[in-house]
């Protein structure tokens, strides 16, 4: 069925070389102790902390004693105060909070930190008055401690806020400070998957509403609301401390000035030191259940590095900014000309109601209007008494759709491509006919009846060969009644017309609100949305060419940069000195992701700009943002890109079950089938389907993360414009059919739907075993599901959500583990580098020159021991080597998908000279055999891969035939090795 059998497989490279020795008899206690050993002595810092009682920590002082002198004052538990440079050393563990001015500045103005012995609160130079600028950071780390700095804890609510307004880690050389967020924290365990979240909302209303019916109708959801809560401090200290914060001083942080909280600053540092009195007390929750849903220690010390991003930039990223909104202002402007010419060109029709197009626009004028007559007694008109036309009267005698569009201050139509009347206007046409615009339906089109019966004949006509059909289409009706609520005059009145809705990427019970949306791009590209004008052509393409910086462009511009040397060192005065390595006069500076590390219920990271940042594309202005994150001088990024993780993870899943590797049809096609001979999940799919290759993964991975076939049809019909609902839903249907299966519903045998018949049924079985067993735990590090999703209290609802977290879960595994043996192998064996960003499945350092191919050997060798991990826990210890590597490490100047991508787009004209990628085998030829010391330091005590080949037994299936490398869960003496192996 996949097209597999008899076919050859690509060839793969024996690599063979000395690894790290193991630190532990299995690869399980290799990851364990590594865990441990990366996560000290923070985990130890963080354990203690949660066990510090009410009494222990210090009183919080009355908002009269916060006194507003410049930097740090501490608060000591005997009230006296004393001014310091920093938080003092002994107090390794702060919880801390930043507030900042919104609309001054990205700068902190104040910040509060609380430890088990005194409180600390840090005002900025620009709000005391010190300074009058607002560029200072704070520092947390007291320089007289810089030869022996004692590791810090900072445990936060959303830290990556906070995070980026601390001097010492926009250091290129950064202390050992780690990051905790408390958000986190609370999402692993009582967070609230996407369909939960407004279901929780409404029901938080209707408790605080006392509505005693919606509750009672609703009954069910008291079992999630009771165990979860939204992300926010307020709703997090509400469910888990019974604290009913008062959040209202937050807005003059938010839409005050600097000299307003110079007036209240008494009442908002008490605001601030409260915030950090309940994030400890969350905190006093959360950790203690977080240990329990996540007790690896790999997961605690993944989350940590997680949150340690760094992005250097150069005097790229200001051009980039700026070239982006000269070009979008000019194509704007452009764009709203054309419409303009366009309108002018309506106004001048002579029979608007006969076309299709303008007679849907409001042609009611209103007449000039006079001032009163006023007349003499004889009847005539007194002097000045003449009616005189209405001064301040806007355009008489024009159609009210013009007289709408009238800009007084600019004294002309302002019109732009969102405007309602925009695709009247560029008379666009959906499959060749006119769209209409409806209250009920959103945005429709209309087909003469005589077009719509045609295509209603079960065999078509020469005249209609090439036609769209409307069998299947969904005819749209409008009440007749001029008194209801949807009454439509122009449908209704049109008996030659039948209308139907424009496809929306939602289903068919969605409406369109924009034939110009970003989503209907493809739809222009290909001819199914189109204008018979060449000016609305243009007009489309220019809004096309916009539409990624106009969503991202204030997120692309609040990015916080800090500049070298343009800031003053808040120990010394001086300007701030990066620690970047740069050229005479070029300008350096650094953003810090603000990630939370644990954003969603299956633990992926969240970040608002780099997380989901597009790739460079030549049509679309300001794409190229990830390749302004720049390498400075004597540095590299080097990363990978983890090959199919969560494609692969789930086959391993389900090939469990036989413990062999490709032992399901599923698990044999992701390691056997390839892209060339089309033999790959993708192209099975694609082919089924009759789409691309590219449209087909979009479809496997919502397959795979629980979505049904109403997603699967749903995408279909975004993917081709021109099917109808029933076609969609029939190959939907094929493709479940084939790959997932059919389900029998026999609950008394297994408990749940049984799958079978499928490629995928396998997995899917034992993926839907874990998501509904009492305690479903990932496979590899065994942290659990949120409470809101647990069998208990969500009963046989949120399937989706639940596979989905099985598998995502268990991608966010594999991420945590290669980022501590990375985090590991460099520490052992120096390797200079820093961690950059994570995106999911991609991962990126920045190293120096000297160490670039070192890394990469680390990173080959780290995704090693995680499949090794992988395929252990899953009962196999043996690996193909066709999954054991990474396909090729990427070595790089500059941030962006493939070394290769010139990043051509509208506003970088100039393409990115290549970076380099390495396979194992260049690596292994560029690291002496793949040495991770220096050449003469080569370590006796390494323990190695070994090939074997086994043969097939009488009626057994070998997934593949090349070579498997061995994973030896015991120590090796190589010495002592037979021969024969």
């Amino acid at each position: 069925m996949q097209g597999i059998y008899g076919k050859e497989s690509e060839p793969v490279d024996n690599s063979d070389f000395d690894l790290p020795e193991l630190q532990g008899e299995t690869i399980e206690e290799h990851f364990m102790n590594i865990g441990e050993a990366v996560a000290k002595p923070y985990l130890g810092l963080a354990s203690e902390f949660a066990r510090v009682k009410d009494k222990q920590m210090p009183r919080l002082p009355e908002n009269s004693e916060w006194v507003m002198q410049a930097g740090w004052t501490k608060y000591s538990a005997d009230g006296s105060r004393t001014r310091v440079a920093a938080p003092d050393a002994k107090d390794q563990t702060l919880v801390f909070d930043v507030e900042v001015v919104v609309q001054d500045s990205p700068f902190p103005v104040m910040a509060a930190a609380a430890s088990v012995s005194a409180w600390y609160f840090w005002v900025s130079p620009y709000l005391s008055g010190d300074s009058l600028h607002p560029r200072h950071l704070i520092p947390l780390m007291n320089p007289d401690q810089h030869q022996k700095q004692q590791p810090r804890l900072v445990i936060g609510h959303n830290i990556g806020y906070d995070r980026a307004r601390i001097q010492e880690e926009r250091l290129l050389k950064r202390p050992p400070i780690a990051f905790l967020d408390t958000m986190s924290l609370h999402v692993s365990g009582g967070g609230l998957c996407n369909q939960q979240r407004s279901t929780w909302i409404r029901y938080s209303k209707a408790k605080k509403d006392n509505d005693q019916e919606y509750l009672q109708l609703n009954a069910d959801t008291e079992k999630f609301f009771d165990v979860s809560s939204l992300n926010s401090l307020r709703e997090v200290a509400q469910h888990y401390c019974k604290i009913t914060m008062d959040k209202s001083k937050r807005d003059v942080f938010v839409d005050g000035t600097i000299q307003d909280v110079r007036n209240d600053f008494a009442q908002l540092a008490g605001y601030c030191a409260r915030d950090v009195d309940t994030t400890w007390r969350v905190y006093s929750k959360v950790f203690p259940a977080f240990r329990k849903k996540c007790p690896h220690p790999v997961s605690f010390a993944g989350m940590l590095i997680m949150i340690e991003g760094y992005l250097p930039v150069d005097r790229s990223w200001p051009e980039y900014v700026k070239r982006s909104e000269e070009l979008l202002a000019k194509l704007s402007d452009a764009v709203s000309v054309k419409i303009r010419e366009l309108a002018e060109e309506a106004l001048k029709a002579e029979s608007p109601m006969d076309d299709p197009w303008l007679k849907n626009l409001d042609w009611t004028a209103v007449p000039q209007k006079y001032t009163r007559a006023v007349y003499k007694v004889d009847g005539s008109y007194a002097k000045g008494g003449e009616p005189r036309p209405y001064t301040n009267q806007v355009l008489p005698g024009y159609p009210q759709w013009y007289r709408d569009l009238w800009d007084t201050k600019l004294k002309r139509i302002h019109i732009t491509v969102r405007s309602r009347l925009a695709p009247y206007l560029l008379k666009l046409k959906w499959l060749g006919y006119p769209l209409y615009h409806s209250s009920a339906h959103g945005w429709t089109f209309r087909v003469p009846s005589a077009d719509y019966h045609r295509s209603l004949e079960d065999e078509p006509s020469d005249t209609q060969l090439g036609q769209p059909s409307f069998k299947n289409m969904r005819k749209l009706s409008f009440p007749t009644d001029p008194e209801h609520a949807d009454y439509e005059s122009i449908p209704v009145a049109d008996v030659d017309g039948v209308y139907f809705k424009v496809p929306h990427s939602d289903g068919p019970d969605a409406n369109c609100g924009s034939p110009l949306a970003k989503g209907y791009q493809t739809a222009i590209e290909d001819g199914t949305l189109s204008s018979s004008y060449a000016m609305a052509k243009q007009a489309m393409d220019m809004n096309a060419m916009c539409s990624y910086w106009m969503s991202a462009r204030e997120r692309v511009k609040s990015q916080f940069v800090v500049w070298n040397g343009t800031i003053e060192d808040a120990h010394t005065g001086k300007p701030l000195d990066l620690g970047l390595p740069k050229k005479d006069g070029e300008q350096l500076g650094v953003i810090l992701p603000m990630v939370v590390p644990m954003g969603t219920i299956t633990r992926r990271a969240v970040e608002s700009t780099w997380a989901t940042a597009s790739n460079a594309k030549k049509n679309r202005l300001g794409s190229e943002v990830k390749s302004m994150i720049r390498c400075p001088e004597g540095f590299r990024f080097v990363g990978a890109d983890v090959d199919s993780e969560e494609l692969w993870i789930s086959a391993l899943i389900g090939d469990s079950q036989f413990r062999t590797h490709g032992a399901t049809a599923f698990g044999w096609m992701t390691l056997q089938g390839t892209k060339a001979a089309g033999t790959d999940l993708h192209s099975n799919s694609a082919r089924i389907l009759g789409i691309g290759r590219g449209s087909a993964k979009v479809f496997n991975y919502g397959r795979i993360y629980g979505a049904g076939v109403k997603y699967a049809t749903t995408l279909l019909l975004r993917f081709n414009p021109n099917m109808t609902d029933i076609e969609a839903l029939e190959k939907a249907n094929r493709l479940y059919a084939s790959t997932k299966g059919n389900s029998m519903r026999n609950r008394k045998l297994f408990g749940r739907p049984f799958w079978h018949g499928g490629s995928e049924s396998y997995m899917f079985n034992q993926l839907e075993a874990i998501a509904t067993s009492d305690d479903p735990r990932t496979p590899v590090l065994g942290c659990a599901i949120t409470d809101a999703l647990k069998k208990s209290v969500a009963g046989s609802r949120f399937m989706t959500s639940r596979v989905n977290w099985v598998v995502q879960s268990s991608g966010v595994d594999y991420l945590h583990m290669l980022l501590v043996s990375m985090s590991y192998l460099a520490r052992l064996y120096r390797i200079d580098m820093r961690f950059v960003i994570s995106v999911h499945d991609e991962v990126r350092y920045m190293v120096a020159e000297h160490d670039v191919h070192r890394a990469a050997l680390a990173l080959q060798i780290s995704n090693l021991w995680v499949r090794s991990l992988f395929s252990y826990r899953m009962g196999m210890e043996d690996l193909p080597q066709s999954v054991a590597f990474f396909s090729a490490v990427d070595v790089d100047h500059v941030l962006r998908k493939e070394v290769d991508m010139d990043c051509l787009t509208p506003t970088n004209p100039m393409p990115i000279p290549p970076g380099a990628c390495y396979t194992i085998s260049d690596t292994l030829r560029l690291t002496n055999g793949g040495c991770l010391d220096s050449p003469d330091s080569l370590s006796d005590s390494k323990f190695r891969l070994v090939n074997y080949s086994t043969p097939a037994s009488e009626g057994a299936v070998m997934p593949r035939k090349d070579t498997h490398l061995h994973l030896p869960l015991t120590a090796v003496d190589e010495k002592n090795q037979p021969d024969s192996i």
